[in-house]
């Protein structure tokens, strides 16, 4: 925060910290005055949307949980334009192993949505204490098993066959994730990427995705509003390009 901001806004902001790293999956059920130690060290980090949250080689020396918004890790080769990896939303902990193995970051890292805000733990203290705290080690345990989760949600989305069923599994699983359910029944995923993005995910051509997106719009299978992308019926989307 400011030195200009208010000693009391300064406390909120404290106190909003400490709070969140309690409830969080990495710090619930830690003894309270190593949370406090922590928070006192930690901050909270915004972000508009393409703004840059790390980039490739830096020290990956925080852990970053992802408090509102939406965050992408991509990575760009000499040959190819930037490929998307994965999304983070709320609660969750992009780049863990490489916090936990002291080692640089593998990929870059945007904001994806307009207002992305992270809050970013020192991880030198949490990694000292690591071998001594069973509470915590499980919960970092946790954390691991949530980056091989995700990634076996990448293997299925590759391995899912043709690019319409790559693409509606990619969607579905942004929607289980990160989606609303609206009172009409849709589900409301709360960011747009664009078609490059997307095609970059699933490994297909841009002009496939732009045909896939054309066809389930018309078909009333999917909205794509300014901030969000719907799924009027996810079951519907399912069962027209997954199971059928």
């Amino acid at each position: 925060m400011s030195r200009d901001e208010p000693a009391n806004e300064r406390a909120n902001d404290r106190a909003r910290v400490a709070k969140v790293l309690g409830a969080s999956r990495l710090l619930r059920g830690c003894d309270d005055a190593f949370v406090r130690m922590l928070a006192e060290q930690a901050s909270f980090v915004r972000f508009a949307r393409g703004e840059r949250v790390w980039v490739r080689g830096m020290p990956a020396e925080h852990f970053h949980q992802v408090t509102r918004g939406v965050l992408e890790l991509r990575r760009a080769t000499a040959q190819h334009e930037p490929t998307l990896i994965a999304l983070f939303g709320p609660s969750e902990y992009p780049a863990v192993p490489v916090a936990l193995e002291r080692k640089s970051y593998i990929a870059d890292a945007h904001a994806t949505t307009a207002d992305l805000e992270v809050l970013r733990i020192r991880a030198a203290p949490i990694l000292e204490r690591l071998p001594d705290d069973i509470v915590l080690a499980r919960a970092v345990q946790r954390l691991l098993l949530d980056h091989a989760r995700l990634l076996h949600s990448k293997i299925d989305v590759l391995t899912a066959g043709s690019v319409p069923r790559r693409i509606a599994l990619f969607l579905l699983d942004l929607a289980e994730r990160f989606g609303d359910e609206r009172v009409d029944g849709s589900t409301a995923i709360p960011l747009t990427l664009s078609r490059g993005q997307i095609a970059s995910y699933v490994d297909a051509r841009v002009e496939t995705v732009i045909r896939c997106f054309s066809a389930w719009r018309r078909d009333g299978l999917l909205v794509l509003e300014p901030d969000a992308t719907v799924l009027p019926s996810p079951a519907a989307l399912r069962q027209r390009v997954i199971d059928d």
